[in-house]
């Protein structure tokens, strides 16, 4: 999966955006613009979103160190990026599908974030975290739904429109 210099560029550049954005968010609990994000580089640059994708997990691992917290980042928005490559051809340009999908994620997150607490101090420790949890869950899934929805299509549209004029992609 080799790139080439623009692309490099164009990769730290969007990582920087995903950094941002999340920092800019960080105030409110589980309302972040990562998923969006990650969901829409992931269609448009499919298996090269994992530079993007790399970048920004290391990135948030130098900021705030590399704890345990930092293992479900390190699982999860990479698995995102994967996943949505993998079944790009069915949610690409179906926005109620993706804000769903979004959704989805969302509400799974903690679940899945869970698992290296688990693994680490135990299965109730796990458990503990993750039913602790649950309303955060919540809300970052209906959030990432209406992210999604409201401003999805348009985003995209708008990063495509960009690779074009630029001849990026």
């Amino acid at each position: 999966m080799k790139i080439n210099i623009r692309e490099l560029i164009l990769f730290g550049i969007l990582s920087g955006v995903v950094i941002v954005s999340q920092i800019a968010l960080s105030f409110l609990p589980n309302v972040e613009l990562v998923t969006l994000l990650i969901i829409l580089f992931s269609l448009i640059y499919k298996r090269k979103s994992l530079y993007i994708t790399g970048i920004f997990v290391v990135a948030i691992g130098l900021m705030h160190g590399f704890g345990t917290w930092w293992i479900g980042y390190l699982i999860l928005w990479p698995l995102l990026s994967i996943l949505t490559v993998l079944i790009r051809r069915v949610l690409l340009n179906n926005y109620l599908l993706l804000s769903i999908y979004s959704g989805i994620f969302g509400l799974l997150f903690g679940f899945f974030y869970a698992i290296p607490y688990a693994i680490f101090g135990g299965i109730n420790a796990g458990i503990a975290y993750w039913v602790a949890g649950i309303p955060f869950d919540i809300i970052h899934g209906v959030s990432n739904y209406f992210i999604m929805l409201l401003l999805g299509e348009r985003l995209f549209n708008l990063i495509i429109s960009l690779n074009k004029k630029y001849n990026l992609n």
